[in-house]
């Protein structure tokens, strides 16, 4: 993974600057023809920033406005039609897909990355030496009785956890409750909730009973920043055994169940208004999804994922009489 993007801009920074709702990129205009509005995840977001100073960085007169405002919100936004590109860290929902039909909105999936969700705790905490899938959920379902680490192991000291986490808004959160706690939304009240993921990191690295979870990339980028943040070896789902989120493991599906496919949405309607503006964005994303994944602090999406969204939005030109004004080519594994 990458430590710095092209610019020579440590990833800590980078990450930081999209914490803020609306990054503006590099060309620092706002509306007109030649601006792309990006919505949606905040662990997502780093990714498709990477995109958007790539692409300015070929087209001058283009600017990508990356609002990470986190997946659920986005989607409320792709849905009802106020957004060409929706970055998102689950899937969409049938809630979500009804909004969508309502309001008319056609839209097409693409996966850009892989992550692996961070359990951390504060780099001092020299108790927690691994965690289980049953422990996770004793700590953050609702209505959880743990408050202390002894609650979790006896041997564990007894003072008071500090939780911090994401909150409703977040795809990552979704993700989470569904798949440790057991159902999306079941989460104890009374923990430090933030729509972003940055500040996550920064309570646990400032706090040695801090603990608490988010995406990858933004855990990286603290401690490769010195900061006093370790990653907590997780209980797979699948063997039993405990993992770190590497790439390795993310890949090879150990990493389970907190390995995860991370997507980005584009909204037909403004794709067929706007064809070589946003078709164009889409290809050189997906054409350069590896890269950009990388140093966003994510792991790629398989080979064959990246030839899938070259054959979906292919498709989607075609359906839409719009192939011949895009711009950028495919580039194929």
């Amino acid at each position: 993974m990458s430590e710095k993007d092209g610019n020579g801009v440590s990833r800590r920074s980078f990450l930081a600057a999209t914490g803020a709702v609306g990054v503006v990129g590099i060309t620092g205009c706002l509306g007109g023809d030649t601006a792309i509005t990006a919505s949606g995840s905040n662990t997502v977001a780093p990714i498709t920033q990477e995109a958007a100073e790539s692409y300015q960085n070929t087209r001058e007169d283009a600017f990508v406005d990356v609002s990470p405002e986190g997946t659920g919100a986005g989607f409320s936004d792709f849905c009802q039609g106020r957004s060409d590109i929706q970055s998102a860290s689950r899937d969409i929902t049938n809630d979500e897909i009804e909004d969508c039909d309502a309001n008319g909105v056609d839209y097409s999936r693409y996966t850009v990355g892989l992550d692996g969700l961070a359990v951390v705790k504060n780099a001092e905490n020299d108790w927690v030496d691994n965690i289980t899938l049953d422990e996770l959920r004793r700590i953050w379902e609702f209505e959880s009785d743990v408050d202390r680490w002894s609650d979790v192991r006896d041997d564990w000291p007894d003072e008071e956890m500090s939780l911090t986490a994401r909150d409703s808004a977040s795809g990552t959160f979704d993700y989470f409750t569904e798949n440790v706690v057991g159902e999306r939304g079941d989460i104890r009240d009374d923990y430090s909730a933030t729509s972003q993921t940055n500040e996550i990191m920064d309570a646990v690295a400032s706090e040695t009973h801090g603990f608490g979870w988010g995406g990858l990339g933004y855990a990286e980028a603290v401690i490769q920043d010195g900061g006093s943040l370790e990653l907590v070896p997780v209980e797979s789902d699948q063997d039993g055994e405990f993992y770190l989120p590497t790439e390795e493991n993310v890949e090879s599906g150990l990493y389970s169940p907190l390995a995860r496919p991370l997507f980005f949405f584009v909204n037909h309607a403004t794709l067929q208004d706007s064809p070589d503006l946003i078709g164009s964005f889409v290809r050189h994303y997906i054409n350069n999804q590896d890269d950009f994944a990388d140093a966003a602090g994510f792991f790629a999406a398989p080979d064959e994922e990246q030839n899938d969204n070259h054959g979906r939005f292919n498709e989607v030109l075609q359906s839409l009489g719009i192939e011949d004004e895009v711009s950028v080519e495919a580039q194929y594994y």
